[in-house]
């Protein structure tokens, strides 16, 4: 019985300790993530060859010469004027970039509750996961789609120029955040205190 007992603890010790890894690792990833989305939303998705000594950087939200200037020389309502459809989809993008922020920073937080005990918060983050995924899928793809293709008299951004740091982020961003909707789906990922309340009353019975 001694022998079975100190089998049945050093079992969920090393259950335990699997446990709270991942955790931990679901918890640093979103963070690098929610960081990511947050830091890619205002700067550079794609840079332009520019002026002599200048490189052209467009962002969600406008057009920047130099690219280390802190206001926009124009928006995109100037700027795709004559392109609806990809103005169009900037706007998308804004909007989507902004959900991704509140869903990835909203996962990231909540995170810390499962830590505590509280495992049924796994899967409100794992629905916050599952639409981050999609959201800023949205805005990647949009960018993509920009970057790629010619609409009307707007070339496309590809003979000008390249993908900027922003979209990079975006999609690592994403990346991660789909590592992390698998980690949430393993059933490793349960804490202790679902077992103890399937556990403890038959003790208590006992």
């Amino acid at each position: 019985m001694p022998a079975f007992n100190l089998a049945s603890l050093r079992s969920c010790l090393l259950g335990a300790v699997a446990d709270n890894v991942l955790l931990l690792v679901y918890i640093i990833l979103q963070f690098i993530a929610f960081f990511f989305v947050l830091v890619a939303t205002p700067i550079e998705i794609f840079r332009l060859e520019g002026p002599p000594g200048n490189t052209v950087c467009i962002t969600l939200w406008g057009r920047k010469v130099p690219c280390t200037s802190l206001g926009y020389t124009f928006f995109h309502e100037r700027i795709w004027i004559d392109c609806r459809n990809r103005l169009y989809r900037f706007r998308a993008a804004q909007a989507f970039a902004i959900i991704s922020i509140l869903v990835y920073g909203g996962a990231f937080f909540a995170s810390f509750a499962i830590l505590y005990g509280y495992s049924f918060i796994r899967w409100v983050c794992l629905a916050l996961n599952i639409v981050g995924i999609a959201t800023l899928c949205v805005v990647w793809a949009a960018m993509a789609v920009t970057y790629n293709k010619r609409e009307g008299i707007c070339i496309t951004i590809k003979d000008e120029g390249t993908y900027g740091a922003g979209f990079v982020l975006f999609v690592i961003a994403w990346i991660l955040d789909i590592i992390n909707t698998v980690i949430l789906l393993l059933p490793c990922t349960v804490t202790d205190s679902d077992e103890d309340k399937h556990t403890k009353r038959p003790a208590a019975e006992e």
